[in-house]
């Protein structure tokens, strides 16, 4: 197991410890940095199913630096055991994904790597145009390889988008041969993060060079896509082309679109960094919206039209002003997902999730709204 952090060890550690009782493994052994010890040991304390091994990799503190593979193939040679199949489970933050997935990949061992699999990062920013390069590198490399690579996404799956609203667009474009003309999605993540937490936080991607497109938005371009797909296979012939206009709002921005009182009660001060600075934009986006349209290449017409927005600085029920501990992966936060899709003149279907945390299993207590 590559990493072994919060959301490891509050959410995967249960799978583990059952697929051992039930025989598909024998044991796991950790791999992780030398900085995070403190932390990996605590969890390791508190946890039901101890590892057979766990190795410390040295951390250069370099944020846009990947872990050196020789590094990487010590470690992993030395937590093996001999005679018994190895599977590498990669869970650290997606910014070193690439390194331990391109090792599992020329090596031949089987990997499991949690989505998002890549966030190249360039001179400390996220550079999204390497994404696909290195994906179609790797997928070659991994077919001429026996060992298989998958991608983990659980808890995605969603019954209501990704069955109910494609089951009710797909049939009716079928029977009467329309175009999806229409779509509309806006995801809000209600997350509260304070100026210095984007510097600290580890649940929250941003110090290491990318926002929340990379932290669960990229769910929702799946599910545009999906949607979006379904004109495709009604024109299988055509070649489509989706134009896409966005803007954005950073770390830096966020202070200035708070309530200053409020947030003078949250002792939350202004960015730290100067607005001319490129510093201010290293650490990705808070909430970004597009327009976009899906045209036929051939003719220029356009057949879609619509609109994605994902926003995490939205109304949340965060009322601390330092998080407190045990509270796991909360931060106050709520989510809403509106989604409204049109076959022009003929059909119509809008739906809204929203989810909140209800209580804190640890805490016992529901935090109540400023």
């Amino acid at each position: 197991m590559i990493g072994f952090d919060e959301i490891v060890a509050n959410k995967y550690l249960p799978c583990i410890r059952d697929a051992i009782n039930s025989g598909y493994i024998d044991s796991y052994s950790i791999i992780d940095l030398e900085s995070q010890r403190t932390e990996i040991d605590g969890r390791i304390q508190a946890a039901s199913v101890k590892p057979r091994g766990v190795v410390y990799l040295p951390d250069s503190g370099d944020r846009a630096r990947e872990t050196p593979q020789e590094l990487i193939a010590a470690a992993v040679q030395r937590l093996r055991v001999p005679g018994v199949p190895t599977k590498v489970y990669i869970a650290t933050e997606v910014r070193a994904h690439e390194a331990y997935l391109r090792f599992c990949v020329e090596n031949h061992i089987n990997s499991l790597v949690e989505k998002p699999v890549l966030a190249p990062v360039v001179d400390g920013r996220f550079k999204p145009s390497y994404i696909t390069k290195t994906m179609e590198e790797l997928i070659g490399v991994a077919a001429d390889s026996p060992a298989e690579h998958s991608v983990m996404t659980l808890s995605r799956y969603h019954q209501i988008y990704n069955q109910k609203v494609v089951a009710s667009l797909r049939e009716r474009m079928e029977r009467w041969e329309a175009p999806l003309t229409s779509f509309h999605l806006r995801a809000a993540g209600g997350v509260w993060n304070l100026q210095r937490e984007f510097e600290s936080r580890d649940d929250h991607p941003y110090k290491y060079g990318y926002g929340m497109m990379m932290h669960g938005a990229y769910h929702y371009v799946d599910l545009a896509t999906q949607i979006l797909s379904l004109n495709a296979e009604l024109f299988p012939e055509r070649q489509l082309r989706l134009e896409v206009s966005a803007f954005g709002a950073f770390p830096i921005d966020q202070h200035q679109r708070l309530s200053q009182p409020i947030a003078r009660r949250f002792q939350d001060a202004g960015a730290r960094w100067s607005a001319d600075s490129n510093e201010g934009f290293r650490f990705g986006e808070t909430d970004v919206t597009s327009t976009f349209r899906l045209v036929d290449a051939a003719t220029g017409r356009t057949i879609s039209l619509g609109t994605l927005s994902f926003e995490q600085t939205t109304p949340s029920i965060r009322d601390w002003a330092e998080l407190p501990d045990g509270l796991y992966n909360v931060n106050g936060r709520t989510s809403s997902v509106d989604l409204e899709a049109q076959l022009s003149t003929l059909f119509s279907t809008a739906s809204t999730a929203t989810t909140s945390p209800a209580a804190s299993a640890r805490t016992g207590s529901m935090p109540s709204p400023v």
